[in-house]
């Protein structure tokens, strides 16, 4: 009855272009929910209901389950003894429920959803308001445009992108390129190991960032009227500072500190052997 109560109402955004009903359940608007989808497509839209809607398709030889109450469930598709193939899953949850998520290939969506995603391979696009965001994969791609108060990002050889209007952030990389086109971030810590690092913006004023690197390079694009002291070092890297009509403060063979504008933000740049590239837009 549930289902088909969802399925008709004209207040949902769901629709029947997403496939058949997989399943609903009535559950408490900050439940916990654990999503296990190994290929294909999961996405996950928040909505203002105290209820759980899950649509779409998976394989003839795969099952897909809820089991649990109000309080938390878990959403699976599996099939004994190996792969499951492609799956194409669509879950509206409670705006305020907490999320587990995890992937092998498949590729994950959310919208204004809170929690934790994971994925082997499988690219990542988060998006809309969350009260907290954790995310991770080991060689797929990070998309992160979220509204949040705090944010883990973690990816190996992926490409991860930041934007949108998070406040607290910490961001890495192994190998892949690190894009940060944040200007909300009042505390920002962003590494990679071999990937470069690029940042896009204005600090905002009384943020404090720590970028960190071993071998690939760190370059931030500033706009001319930036405000911060930045201290930037490397052992065996340049340093290059294209804010040519401001005389450092101090400054050595591999190491730099600049004070720009009124200095209203702190930033620290160290790097092993990479580059280190500060200019004006």
């Amino acid at each position: 009855m549930l289902a088909a109560a969802l399925a008709s109402s004209p207040a949902v955004a769901q629709t029947e272009a997403d496939g058949p009903v997989l399943g609903a359940r009535a559950v408490r608007s900050n439940a916990g929910l654990k999503f296990w989808v190994p290929a294909g497509r999961l996405r996950l839209v928040a909505w203002d209901r105290d209820s759980l809607l899950v649509r779409g398709r998976v394989p003839r030889t795969a099952s897909f389950y809820i089991e649990g109450n109000t309080v938390g469930m878990k959403l699976a598709v599996e099939k004994p003894g190996g792969e499951t193939g492609q799956s194409n899953v669509i879950a509206y949850v409670p705006r305020d429920a907490k999320v587990s998520v995890k992937t092998v290939s498949a590729g994950i969506d959310a919208a204004g959803v809170t929690g934790w995603f994971y994925s082997v391979s499988g690219s990542i696009h988060l998006s809309g308001s969350a009260a907290s965001v954790e995310v991770e994969s080991m060689n797929g791609n990070l998309d992160l445009d979220v509204t949040t108060p705090w944010m883990r990002a973690r990816t190996g050889d992926g490409h991860l992108l930041l934007r949108g209007a998070p406040q607290d952030v910490d961001a890495s990389t192994i190998a892949g390129t690190l894009d940060i086109a944040a200007t909300t971030v009042l505390r920002g810590q962003f590494g990679s190991v071999s990937g470069d690092i690029h940042y896009v913006g204005s600090p905002a004023a009384g943020a404090i960032f720590e970028f960190s690197n071993h071998s690939g390079a760190v370059d931030l694009l500033l706009p001319e009227n930036v405000s911060g002291v930045f201290a930037l070092s490397s052992i065996v890297g340049s340093i290059d500072n294209g804010f040519t009509s401001v005389r450092p403060m101090g400054s050595a063979s591999h190491s730099m500190r600049l004070s720009l504008g009124r200095g209203a933000s702190q930033v620290t740049v160290r790097t092993f052997k990479g580059s280190i590239r500060i200019r004006p837009q």
